[in-house]
Parts: structure tokens; sequence; C-alpha cells
């Protein structure tokens, strides 16, 4: 969970290929290490937790959280990164995530990287290929 959360994609792969438990939901918001893969835009670590086993339908819903963001399918979550990607420009997005209270270092490095429109699609493609959802 912590190398996928850092964005650390070699541990990640490497933990993945050990054992790790594709379907951790450790962090306290109930998301598992897919939701903050496809939160990160990362291609590779979504990848390898889908081959590992990971549940692209699981909602990250702890108990009293129903209908709050954190209860979002990660493909809800790849396609909003994705449309919010397409709509504001790398220079103005980190004013953008932090005005919305959202600074997480890896977040932030990801969503303002001029690459980001094509990761986020990249994963909202292989998301698709396991959920049937487009």
């Amino acid at each position: 969970m912590n190398a996928v959360r850092a964005d650390n994609t070699e541990e990640a792969k490497r933990l993945i290929k050990l054992g790790a438990d594709a379907n951790c939901r450790t962090s306290p918001n109930g998301w598992s290490a897919l939701h903050f893969a496809v939160r990160n835009g990362n291609v590779e670590i979504v990848e390898a937790l889908l081959q590992a086993g990971a549940d692209p339908n699981y909602t990250g819903t702890m108990e009293g959280q129903t209908g709050s963001i954190i209860s979002e399918k990660p493909m809800e979550i790849a396609q909003s990164a994705l449309d919010l990607v397409k709509q504001v420009p790398p220079s103005s997005m980190e004013e953008t995530l932090r005005q919305g209270g959202l600074d997480d270092v890896a977040l932030l490095k990801s969503m303002k990287d001029a690459t980001a429109a094509d990761r986020y699609q990249k994963v909202v493609e292989a998301l698709a290929k396991v959920t049937g959802e487009s």
C-alpha cells in the first residue's frame, strides 16, 4: 500500500510479484491499493494489480461513508481524473487541487505532469478491459 500510494512503480511491482495482497485495504478511508494507483495515474501499477487479482469494482466504502467521494470505484476516479487533466492546464493544476483540499505529493506530481492526460487515458482503458465499462 505504501509503495502504491507513493507512486513507487518498481517497489510496488516487486512486492506484488512477491505475493503482496492486490486487494489490500489498509488506508483509513477504505481505499484499496488499486484506488491509489488509479488516482496517481500509474498504468503500470494498475495493470500489475489487476493481473494479481485486484477487484476493480470495489467501492472503497467503509461503514458510514456511503455516498462520499471515497466510495467511488476505481473507474470513476480514473474518469474524473482524466476529465480534470483535460480541462485544467498543468501550470494551474497544483493550485486547483490545493483549492479542493487535495495536497498529496504523489497526486500533485502526477496530475500536473504534461503526460497526465495520456496516462489517465491508459488507466481508463486498462480498467475498461477488465470491467467492460467505457
